[in-house]
């Protein structure tokens, strides 16, 4: 467990903005080391660490794990050949071997709902800072905005927005929206704990009832924030969050339902002016010029791919070779220096169809795995795999408006998600879990014949399909 507890670190470490801000501690070894990096650093020794004490086990290499290196081979090595090189070593890091470690560890460590317990409540320290911060900065006051670059307008880009520690709305409405999925399971989680036995049944009556209620609390002010992000992308892939939830045979779809009618009435009030039936220029109707710029970026970047269409320009050459191929249709458009904005088009049109088709049988193979423990898991398993699939679902739609190779978090989120429900599956196949007879003190199934003080073996090296 002590692994969870530095990727939950790693977590809240790549929440903040490093580069240009001053904010942390960095080491400067030939390349930067911030600290969201020395704290990776630190996970990978002690995963080696773990190997060699025979305390971990690494799962077996399947179908996902070879995508996933092949992904990496192919992008590493044409940003070596083709690429700009170091200029871009951050975004491989971020984007291809952090989450390919988060993924081979959350997936190597054995299931146990206390893993899951773990896993959760990283995302709701880090969801509480996120929201709690994003409303002093949105409504203050705003002395207590922590760090305080976030109100310095020279840093970051979209100032005006509610951007958080980010410095940015586009991950700030994409983390939020994980979190307050987190949220919404805990505040069920809450009503239904057991009291244990010889404990005050006053005290925890109390204690229950103040944890649902703060849980209520952080769910409406999570839901909040991502309304002051602005972000279309954040908005559109927490509806479908919600209408997706409300449907599934959850408890937790009493939350998602009083959501929705929340936000119904919102709407139909008029009380928010970026969503309301009586405003005549909503978030959707406004901000013409950005949508444009989409537009043209996308087809500049569609435009770049087909004229390479085998191993695109180069690994982060998408800065330097847009003019080469920008559509001049619109004179309100004159450049794309702000970079590429969709994550399949940009792998399109730098690696590739060599690069993005691996990317994509990633994604293929990963919400398979998600439904399986969905339909087949019960309790605990299936609520998590619900939501690392709404999760993914989220992060599927803000690849069409944001390029995640400049997203760290939301990238660690996903892989670790997805490890976390790996593991999950290849422990119900396990005849322990499918045997039916538990150990008569801890409850744990165990294999007929074995006694209580045998122990069955940890989950078995089973790849992920």
């Amino acid at each position: 467990m002590k692994l969870l507890k530095w990727i939950a670190l790693l977590l809240f470490t790549e929440c903040f903005l490093y580069k240009g801000t001053n904010f942390g501690p960095t080491l400067d070894m030939g390349f930067t080391v911030t600290p969201d990096r020395l704290v990776f650093i630190l996970i990978l020794l002690l995963a080696v660490w773990s190997l060699m004490r025979r305390e971990l086990r690494l799962s077996g290499l399947g179908k996902v794990e070879g995508y996933m290196l092949l992904f990496t081979l192919i992008c590493t090595v044409s940003n070596a050949v083709m690429g700009r090189g170091a200029v871009d070593y951050y975004r491989l890091f971020d984007f291809h071997y952090n989450p390919l470690i988060i993924f081979v560890l959350a997936k190597s460590i054995p299931h146990s709902h206390k893993k899951l317990e773990s896993v959760s409540f990283a995302f709701l320290a880090v969801g509480a800072y996120l929201a709690i911060n994003g409303v002093f900065e949105r409504y203050g006051p705003r002395a207590l905005v922590w760090p305080r670059y976030i109100l310095d307008p020279e840093v970051g880009i979209q100032f005006g927005r509610t951007r958080g520690s980010f410095a940015a709305s586009e991950p700030l409405g994409a983390a939020l929206v994980v979190t307050f999925l987190f949220y919404a399971l805990y505040s069920v989680r809450a009503v239904r704990e057991r009291n244990p036995k010889d404990a005050n049944p006053d005290f925890l009556f109390l204690s229950r009832i103040l944890k649902r209620y703060c849980l209520y609390l952080m769910t409406i002010v999570t839901a909040v924030c991502i309304y002051a992000t602005n972000q279309r992308a954040a908005w559109v892939g927490f509806a479908l969050c919600l209408g997706l939830l409300a449907i599934a045979k959850t408890q937790m779809r009493r939350v998602a339902r009083t959501f929705l009618a929340v936000g119904l009435l919102v709407f139909l009030s008029g009380a928010a002016s970026h969503l309301s039936l009586w405003e005549q220029h909503t978030l959707f109707s406004k901000r013409q010029q950005t949508v444009k710029e989409r537009w043209i970026n996308n087809l500049t970047t569609l435009e770049m791919g087909k004229a390479n269409p085998l191993f695109g320009v180069g690994y982060g050459n998408f800065k330097t070779e847009w003019p080469k191929y920008f559509l001049d249709i619109d004179p309100e458009v004159f450049d794309l220096t702000d970079g590429n904005h969709n994550t399949f088009l940009g792998l399109f049109a730098e690696v590739g169809l060599v690069g993005l088709i691996p990317y994509l049988l990633i994604l293929y193979h990963m919400f398979p795995v998600g439904l399986r423990v969905y339909r087949k898991g019960e309790g605990f398993d299936r609520e998590f795999a619900l939501i690392f699939l709404l999760a993914g679902i989220s992060y599927v739609v803000g690849a069409n408006f944001i390029d995640y190779r400049n997203a760290q978090l939301c990238n660690t989120t996903l892989f670790l998600l997805f490890g976390t429900v790996a593991r999950i599956e290849a422990h119900m196949t396990l005849p322990t879990h499918r045997s039916g007879v538990s150990h008569p003190v801890s409850g744990r199934r165990m294999r007929p014949g074995l006694t209580s003080t045998a122990r069955p073996a940890e989950d078995q090296r089973i790849p992920c399909s």
